[in-house]
């Protein structure tokens, strides 16, 4: 492999790592800042089963739910591993939803599971081991 093609595949991946761990930051931190809760419905669970690049089922629940008078039909702001979810289509749940972002909500309770805690934890350092490769790759072409 030329270094030319290993810096710029450095650099791809380290922007991908780095997007991951920003975008989960970014609704933790800023989207669901000023939160609001309604009482929703589960409506679907669509459920993706592993590719090449995971070997793990993920699901993403998708709820109705009255934003200000508004029926809206809103997504999970995130893939959960299908180990985290524990609805059935029908549930009632209680979600969470800024009110500026209405078709994105979470659920407090899929939120406090350890497995959660966990991912939510390496959001951080999956930013900062993407920002390495990003680095590592911008490196690796100033020294060509």
């Amino acid at each position: 492999m030329s270094p030319f093609t290993l810096g710029l595949a450095l650099i791809l991946t380290g922007i991908v790592f780095a997007a991951i761990g920003l975008v989960n930051a970014y609704y933790n931190k800023i989207v669901f800042r000023n939160y609001e809760e309604y009482d929703a419905v589960i409506t679907k669970l669509k459920s993706v089963k592993g590719k090449n690049w995971s070997p793990y089922e993920t699901v993403v629940p998708y709820a109705e739910y009255s934003v200000e008078g508004r029926l809206v039909t809103g997504a999970y702001y995130t893939m959960l591993a299908s180990n985290i979810v524990r609805l059935n289509v029908g549930d009632d749940v209680t979600v969470q939803v800024n009110p500026k972002n209405p078709k994105v909500f979470r659920i407090q309770e899929i939120e406090d599971t350890e497995e959660m805690q966990k991912v939510l934890k390496r959001s951080p350092i999956i930013t900062a081991i993407g920002a390495a490769i990003l680095l590592a790759g911008i490196a690796v072409l100033l020294l060509m």
